[in-house]
């Protein structure tokens, strides 16, 4: 118990900066103090936790070169994370679930009205929803009409 607290306090003052070898009976005991510290966190705060980690990957998503992921599929993980079926979120936002499957599956828009109210119920700001959405569009409008875009120079506009 002595060393748990000792190892708690030095996590709390940022104190453990050395590296632990994964696999020794430290590590072991510092991954169940962590399961501790979770599983005394309610329910609440770990949303709000785990919430707080979604908006990082669509940030880093945002500025990364990665593949096209559908602003849906953020959607998605946001009502997996607050622990709801996805017709319940759909009858909370008064919406029919075919149409909130649709704007899942990236057949449909997320309109700036469901974007305002996924930052008022995650935290998460609309622009950062609506930003994903763009970019892919903007990637997928790139991509599609490259040779097109091609004959637009400024040079020539401004003889």
């Amino acid at each position: 118990m002595n060393k748990e607290k000792d190892l708690l306090n030095q996590l709390t003052n940022g104190v453990l900066t050395k590296p632990m070898d994964i696999g020794t009976k430290e590590y072991e005991d510092f991954k169940l103090l962590i399961r501790s510290k979770v599983s005394e966190t309610s329910k609440e705060d770990r949303i709000k936790i785990s919430l707080l980690g979604l908006k990082y990957n669509m940030e880093d998503y945002l500025t990364s070169n990665s593949k096209i992921k559908e602003v849906g599929s953020f959607i998605k993980q946001f009502i997996k994370l607050i622990e709801i079926k996805q017709i319940q979120f759909a009858n909370y936002l008064e919406i029919r679930p075919s149409n909130l499957s649709k704007i899942l599956n990236g057949e449909r828009r997320l309109n700036i009205e469901l974007a305002i109210i996924l930052e008022k119920l995650s935290n998460i700001k609309a622009e950062l929803w609506l930003g994903i959405q763009n970019r892919n569009e903007i990637y997928k409008t790139q991509k599609s009409k490259s040779k097109q875009n091609r004959k637009y120079k400024l040079k020539e506009l401004i003889k």
